[in-house]
């Protein structure tokens, strides 16, 4: 067999001895080639028939692509990307979003009642604490403070509102999959008073109602449960859907009843869910022991009505987490 290369495309060409001096084309490039005089021939295994045939030599096996890394050196190099990205990100000024995976670290009662836990969410329930305490103890103490009644109202309601935004926020990120506090996130004043004036108006559409029924009526007629009945099953969703989707179809029952309806079995179990911390919650806003120093009754009724909240709020953006799909709300 004669072997050499095609003068137009360089390929290794083979064909037998007897076809040289002859003219073919290049099965490759399809270039006229004239076959050169026989040289000292190469054991090759012979073509079955006078065509030209291309040579594809066998490469040598990468040794290097044997050699692959473990299951932990991956999981390390990934790491090592978020890090990187991370520090970049950092360096821009961008801020990045955790990505959650709604996966909890405890049996889900446990993990359910150390949501606070994180970092911000202790710092958060720290000054709803301290500061009416502090306030409070100033009030007693200081005579000349109970005459700043304005200043200690501006002081409280600018506490509320960022405790209502800060919540809100809890909210969401548990829709998103979180399973702790979130971090602090930038927010201007107009941002905090928008979200607040928009769950609001969802407590006047739904809760209201029954709250001034209970205020002025007190006997409990049937009228009274028939609001608490409505405030009990549109409050919670409807809550729920104004933070997840910012819109005022969170106003509007028959779209709540329509969500209702096709999470109707999960709803129930999170009414059942919430029932006994709302309770609990009420109690401790009521409740008045006169064995009791007043500032240890306050501190302590203070710390469980600051911790109750983000308890709740967990658990309700816990159910959208999980019944996404059947919400279709599009978070």
């Amino acid at each position: 067999m004669l072997e050499f290369r095609c003068s137009n495309c360089s390929q290794r060409l083979v064909v037998r001895e007897d076809r040289a001096g002859r003219v073919s084309r290049c099965p490759r490039c399809k270039a006229e080639v004239t076959i050169p005089q026989a040289s000292t021939p190469e054991p090759l295994v012979e073509a079955e028939d006078d065509e030209l045939t291309l040579i594809t030599p066998a490469k040598p096996l990468d040794g290097a692509m044997l050699n692959l890394p473990d299951e932990r050196e991956l999981l390390d190099r990934v790491a090592e990307r978020h890090r990187e990205e991370e520090r970049l990100l950092t360096s821009l000024g961008i801020p990045r979003s955790d990505s959650h995976t709604g996966q909890r670290r405890f049996v889900w009662p446990i993990d359910v009642l150390l949501y606070p836990t994180s970092g911000p969410g202790l710092l958060v329930l720290a000054v709803l604490i301290a500061v009416p305490l502090m306030l409070e103890l100033l009030q007693r103490f200081i005579p000349l403070i109970k005459h700043m009644g304005l200043l200690f109202f501006a002081a409280s309601f600018i506490l509320g509102l960022y405790a209502v935004w800060y919540l809100a926020e809890c909210i969401h990120d548990s829709a998103r999959g979180g399973t702790r506090a979130p971090e602090f996130v930038g927010a201007e004043w107009s941002e905090m008073w928008s979200r607040f004036s928009y769950l609001l108006a969802v407590y006047i559409v739904y809760l209201l109602p029954s709250v001034l029924y209970a205020m002025f009526v007190p006997r409990r007629d049937a009228i009274f449960w028939g609001l608490a009945a409505y405030s009990l099953v549109f409050f919670p969703i409807g809550l729920l859907a104004m933070v997840v989707n910012d819109s005022i179809s969170a106003l509007n029952p028959v779209f709540l009843l329509g969500s209702i309806f096709r999470t109707f079995f999960q709803y129930v179990g999170l009414i059942s869910l919430i029932l006994p911390f709302a309770g609990l919650f009420w109690l401790l806003g009521r409740s008045a022991e006169d064995a009791v120093p007043s500032i240890v009754r306050d501190a302590a009724g203070l710390i469980m009505t600051s911790y109750i909240p983000f308890i709740l709020a967990h658990i309700l953006g816990r159910f959208y987490w999980r019944n996404a799909d059947r919400l279709d709300w599009g978070l």
